[in-house]
Parts: structure tokens; C-alpha cells; sequence
């Protein structure tokens, strides 16, 4: 592996390395950054013996926090990689290297975590949620839950649960036609006949936004508990908010726990009444009463939103001008 000097390489802190265009890890150079999160960046990246670009996740960890970061990255590759699945990110390899081989100076000594993907070329499904979608944005919405619904049904058949289905973690490709959705980021993902406890320390691993009640309650979950977080988050691409917006996580966690499930028609009254009762099914609070499987929430919301007539926005946002189109 070769390392620029160090002066071309940009840092965030003591440990954490921010690659540029050109710097190599592990046989991979790096082409452009695409994002990061609190412990990781992501890269796409070439290397000579691949011939399509891949996306290379790095993870830095620290002595306070290794050995989670790096039971995370394990789960993460190990469980993802038994999938194979059009609408499921496939993974490549992994490796690790000490902060030392990268000839970066740092005080803390860290071990860098990589990992290899499929590089989907697209944005975030984040990018699509807004108050006034537009009939694009919307045949797009039930494009995606239809993809990630079959992606999650798969899954479960495999005995893998994702637990962290959201906007974030759902890539959309604008560089296919028809549009393609890619569930990615599997984390804390886990397998049926895990009975590891699903919070640490009394903290919720997931994004308490999409969590379903028995998430929360750190109880039993189920394929259900995924197809819960698929509901929240199709209903936030519909409204423009998730199910129960509230400004703290305690109010948000007894919402999911105790109140009851808004309607869509509330701030969407365009949208057909009927879609009130099909997301209180898939948002119930007891598993039980949720529908079967998540294919067969997403298609009665694609029958309910067929030829539906989506009233056009005063204003378009700003990436619409710039994103090809999601729908053709």
C-alpha cells in the first residue's frame, strides 16, 4: 500500500483519517468521498481487479470504543454477505491495517477497518422526503418500498433480521431505469437465533425513529420488527415526517410505545383514506397484528396509490433540478 505525504491528507481529529482522490488502502485508490458517519467514512474507490468502481467503508476505532466498533464491522460484513439479492448491497472483502502503515501521526494508535461493497450509483432515499412530493417522488416511494419489501422478505427467509431500516440506509439508483433501491448498512443486523441483548448499557441500538415498540423494550423481535421501520419510513416519504415527530428521544420512544398512529390524510389529505388503516396495520403496536410479510404491506400501498392524482408543488426542491429522473 501506498500513502501520500502528509501534508496532501486531511484529518478530523487525532485517529479519524480523511482519504483524499489518489491515497490507495489495500490495493483500492480512492476516487471520491460520498459520506460519513460518526465512526466511518465511505469512499468509491477502483482497484485492478475489479472492473466496475466499489464502495470502501473505513472505520476507525479507538481504544474507548474497539472492541464495539469492531463486533459492529464483523456483523456488518458477516451477515450481509450471506444475502444475495438484487435490492441488498453485496459485499466484496475486508481487512484491517494499524494507523501506522497509513503515515499519519496520531498520539491514540488505532486500527483502521475496511470493507468493500457494491458502489450503487444514486443518492440516499433521505434525499426524497419532503412536504409536498411530487407524482415522481411518490411512484418512486412505492417503487422503493416494493424493492426494500421483497430485500426484507428475502432476508427474513435467510433468518437475518436488519433492525435498522430507514431513509439513510436505502440507496437510490439514478443511473437505472427502472428506478432500483439498495438496502444497505447491516450493522446491527442479526440472526434469528441470536439471544444476545438487543440494548447496551439501557441504549437502543437503531434509530429511534423507525424503532417498533418491542425495539424499544428491548423484547422479542421478529421479522415484524423490520417490516415496522419499513412502514415509518415509506410513511415519512409520503408526509414528509416519520410517524411520530417529537423533540426529545423519550417523547419519541413513548410515542411509538403508547400513542396512537397518526393518520397520512392528516397532513397528505390528497392521499386515499384507506392508506390511514394499511399503516396502522404495519405500525401496530403488538408484531402480531402487523401484516404477514412485507411484500404484502407495500403492495396494497402501491394498489391504494395507483392513478391517485398528486397535487404539483408550489415549489420544487432543490436537487430535483439536478437528480435524474426516478421514474420513467
Amino acid at each position: 500500500m501506498t500513502t501520500p505525504h502528509r501534508a496532501d491528507r486531511r484529518t478530523r481529529d487525532d485517529t479519524d483519517v480523511v482519504f483524499a482522490a489518489g491515497d490507495v488502502v489495500a490495493d483500492h485508490t480512492i476516487d471520491a468521498f460520498l459520506g460519513s458517519g460518526s465512526s466511518a467514512e465511505v469512499y468509491r474507490v477502483h482497484t485492478a481487479s475489479h472492473p466496475e468502481p466499489l464502495a470502501l467503508k473505513v472505520l476507525h476505532t479507538r481504544s474507548s470504543d474497539q472492541q464495539r466498533i469492531r463486533e459492529r464491522f464483523e456483523r456488518e460484513f458477516s451477515i450481509a454477505s450471506l444475502l444475495d439479492h438484487p435490492n441488498i448491497v453485496h459485499m466484496h472483502a475486508r481487512g484491517e491495517l494499524d494507523i501506522d502503515e497509513l503515515g499519519v501521526d496520531n498520539r491514540t494508535p488505532a486500527t483502521v477497518l475496511w470493507m468493500t461493497m457494491e458502489y450503487v450509483a444514486g443518492m440516499s432515499a433521505n434525499e426524497l422526503v419532503g412536504p409536498h412530493p411530487t407524482q415522481a417522488e411518490v411512484a418512486a416511494t412505492v417503487e422503493i418500498g416494493r424493492q426494500i419489501a421483497d430485500a426484507l422478505d428475502y432476508a427474513h427467509s435467510c433468518e437475518v433480521l436488519h433492525r435498522d431500516v430507514k431513509p439513510a440506509n436505502i440507496i437510490v439508483s439514478t443511473a437505472s431505469t427502472p428506478t432500483r433501491a439498495v438496502l444497505t448498512d447491516f450493522g446491527i443486523a442479526q440472526l434469528l437465533d441470536d439471544a444476545r441483548p438487543l440494548a447496551r448499557n439501557g441504549r437502543v441500538q437503531g434509530s429511534i425513529a423507525y424503532a417498533a415498540p418491542e425495539l424499544l423494550t428491548a423484547s422479542r423481535i421478529s421479522p415484524a420488527t423490520d417490516q415496522y421501520a419499513l412502514a415509518a419510513s415509506l410513511f415519512e416519504l409520503l408526509t414528509g415526517e416519520p410517524p411520530f415527530p417529537r423533540a426529545t428521544a423519550f417523547a419519541i420512544t413513548y410515542a411509538h410505545l403508547h400513542d396512537p398512529i397518526p393518520r397520512l390524510t392528516k397532513t397528505q389529505p390528497w392521499l386515499p383514506s384507506a392508506l390511514n388503516s394499511v399503516f396502522a396495520k404495519a405500525l401496530a403496536k403488538n408484531p402480531a397484528d402487523r401484516y404477514p410479510t412485507c411484500a404484502e404491506f407495500t403492495d396494497i400501498v402501491r394498489r391504494a396509490l395507483l392513478d391517485v392524482p398528486v397535487p404539483t408543488p408550489q415549489r420544487r426542491r432543490w436537487w430535483s433540478r439536478r437528480a435524474k429522473p426516478l421514474v420513467e
